[in-house]
């Protein structure tokens, strides 16, 4: 009945369709970032026809096509879920078997992809052995994405890594749209920040600057 976590689909179904991708991309991004400092691999620094920030940007560019299928994978499950009728939300009075992600809700997988490749390339880039750097961001994503209930709470929902709705405020459960806005600036925040600190050069303080303040503006 709607007293039964009711919200359960809702609330899953867009973030645990996207968790193996993020195992896979944080893998990638640390693995290609980290080919610059790497004893295990031949040295690129002098040998490659581009330079450090050269590669940082190409491999930054390369995110492109898991957002690109992350976007198309969110749009088939907003058509599907609108074709289909919507979820149940809410409980008791509040309860609805016709709830749909908006387009900012749908928005934030890409958005979340983007950000784990970023950070995994400059992690990649900083650190000279990748494998524990690779658990250790595992282990992160599991508990950011695998148990995404674990970020509804008040105060810890804003610096989710994938905000998911609803949130529960006041023993009820609220999709609240200018929060999911803010978050999803939060996230373009923490990409530009990533990217930054994938660079040695220019533009990597504009950039970090940049980022670190829309994260925070908008938690704040």
């Amino acid at each position: 009945g709607p007293q039964d976590w009711s919200s359960q689909k809702y609330q899953s179904i867009v973030p645990l369709s996207i968790y193996p991708l993020t195992m896979g991309v944080y893998v990638a991004g640390v693995r290609s970032g980290n080919r610059d400092l790497s004893h295990r691999r031949p040295p690129l620094a002098e040998e490659a026809p581009l330079d450090g920030d050269a590669r940082a940007w190409a491999r930054l560019a390369s995110l492109c096509v898991p957002v690109a299928l992350t976007s198309l994978l969110m749009a088939v499950i907003g058509v599907g879920s609108r074709i289909e009728g919507g979820y149940q939300l809410g409980e008791w009075e509040d309860w609805t078997d016709s709830a749909v992600h908006s387009v900012f809700e749908l928005a934030q997988p890409a958005l979340t992809i983007a950000v784990i490749g970023a950070a995994a390339v400059a992690l990649g880039r900083a650190v000279r052995r990748s494998g524990p750097a690779m658990v250790i961001g595992m282990v992160l994503l599991f508990l950011s994405g695998g148990v995404y209930w674990l970020w509804n709470g008040p105060v810890v929902y804003a610096t989710a890594l994938m905000q998911v709705q609803p949130l529960g405020f006041d023993n009820r459960e609220v999709v609240h749209t200018p929060t999911v806005v803010l978050h999803d600036l939060y996230l373009l925040g923490m990409i530009a920040l990533f990217c930054g600190l994938s660079l040695r050069a220019r533009p990597r303080a504009r950039l970090v600057a940049g980022g670190a303040a829309v994260a925070v503006a908008t938690v704040v």
